[in-house]
């Protein structure tokens, strides 16, 4: 078969290799053509199976690597152009070199690109403040099913000429078109980071903390993680609960003062302060007990979002979900501050019947407290039937809809939400 650009067997996959989007729409027609699904790659970091190939082997993944290049940073505007396959932390280097800062920040930032990040809606560590990269764009460039390059840039903040069309393509993984080139959002650096390490004796004082810190620093508090027990005991060798503060100020001493006269109220314990630190001893410990938990064989994993108020009634329930059924042994962690948890278990024997028994019952219990299974790390192919069985009808059918009229062949990740 003959490709009309660099294809080449890589790792036992079919993957081309565009240089450019041209290249992309090259490359996406002729599959649109022969009926080929199309995968895009990015870091490949993508934990629910977004770059799993299709079942019947006719697969040709896109490796999006080589459109690596940073356009442009224009500090008038603070707008930084970059093609897809720029990993997230060029961006964030090069915005720094600049004065300016683009907020999102994942663990793997070093391996992920912007247009996966884009394409799940990734949020990470800062959401808190910040939000999720859906936030920070301001336009995009696009290869349609059938090769179509569509531009949606733009560098204006006030632009109600028509609807924005490429929101469409935020968070829909790749089922929709491919993305080739984003304008992203930067903002000022403020001059000052502290971050904080805190013990605390209970999720309820952790939640009430917060909430306090959040009604007097609500512009400069980036991060609140916690941390449970179980990996505490593991990492921070203390069996209570752990937070991370992180505030973003131009005060030195903003939250510090404040957080020594809570601490006998809230009664907790800070543990370590670090003030603008460029590699982060919490940071890393915190990177820690995502590595852990693999090797410790916490591999059933579940990526919850929840009002902030119904995680106390969740984790009574799942604790005596866990009593009544003791081969499951939680791991939880994540942020907090944001409402999303990882909510993680060893399962005794890793046997099946127990894990169907353990999603069933988390799924269902995350629907009724008006939750969401899949919070930052997307469907992929992992989750892809759970759509169907806890959106609505009108959702899914929408949907689908919408899918049909962009791709007809349905060549776009075939296999993927739908």
């Amino acid at each position: 078969m003959k490709f009309p650009i660099n294809v080449k067997l890589n790792n036992n996959k079919l993957t081309g290799f565009p240089k450019n989007s041209h290249e992309v729409s090259k490359l996406v027609k002729f599959c649109n053509k022969k009926n080929i699904n199309v995968i895009a790659i990015g870091g490949e970091t993508n934990r629910v199976g977004g770059t799993n190939p299709y079942k019947n082997n006719k697969n040709i993944f896109i490796d999006l690597k080589f459109m690596n290049k940073i356009e442009e940073i224009d500090c008038d505007n603070m707008i930084c152009t970059a093609q897809s396959g720029v990993k997230l932390i060029e961006v964030q280097k090069k915005s720094n070199n600049k004065g300016l800062l683009f907020p999102v920040n994942i663990a793997p930032n070093d391996k992920c690109t912007i247009g996966g990040n884009i394409s799940t809606n990734v949020g990470g560590l800062q959401t808190l403040r910040y939000g999720n990269i859906e936030d920070h764009i301001n336009g995009l460039e696009v290869v349609l099913s059938n090769g179509e390059i569509i531009n949606f840039e733009s560098k204006l903040k006030k632009d109600n000429f028509g609807p924005k069309l490429w929101k469409l393509f935020i968070g829909s993984e790749g089922i929709f078109g491919i993305i080739t080139k984003a304008n992203l959002k930067l903002i000022p650096k403020k001059k000052y980071k502290t971050t904080f390490l805190i013990q605390i004796g209970s999720l309820i004082k952790a939640i009430n903390l917060y909430k306090k810190i959040r009604n007097n620093h609500y512009d400069n508090l980036t991060s609140y993680e916690i941390i449970f027990p179980i990996p505490s005991s593991i990492t921070f060798n203390n069996d209570s609960y752990n937070l991370i503060l992180e505030v973003n100020s131009n005060d030195k001493e903003n939250l510090s003062k404040e957080l020594t006269k809570l601490s006998n109220k809230y009664k907790f314990k800070i543990n370590k302060i670090e003030r603008n630190k460029l590699q982060s001893d919490i940071w890393k410990k915190r990177e820690e007990i995502v590595y852990k938990q693999n090797q410790l064989n916490f591999n059933h994993k579940y990526d919850i979002s929840l009002p902030l108020s119904n995680w106390p009634i969740f984790f009574k329930k799942i604790n005596k979900f866990i009593i009544q059924n003791s081969f499951y042994t939680p791991y939880f962690f994540g942020h907090l501050g944001d409402g999303n948890l990882h909510c993680n278990f060893k399962i005794m024997d890793n046997d099946s019947t127990k894990k169907i028994k353990l999603s069933n019952f988390i799924f269902d219990l995350v629907i009724e407290l008006n939750g969401s299974i899949a919070a930052e790390h997307g469907i992929g192919t992992q989750k892809s039937d759970l759509l169907k069985k806890y959106k609505t009808k009108e959702y899914y059918s929408f949907l689908k809809k919408l899918k049909k009229h962009l791709d007809t062949k349905s060549i776009m990740g075939r296999g993927k939400l739908l």
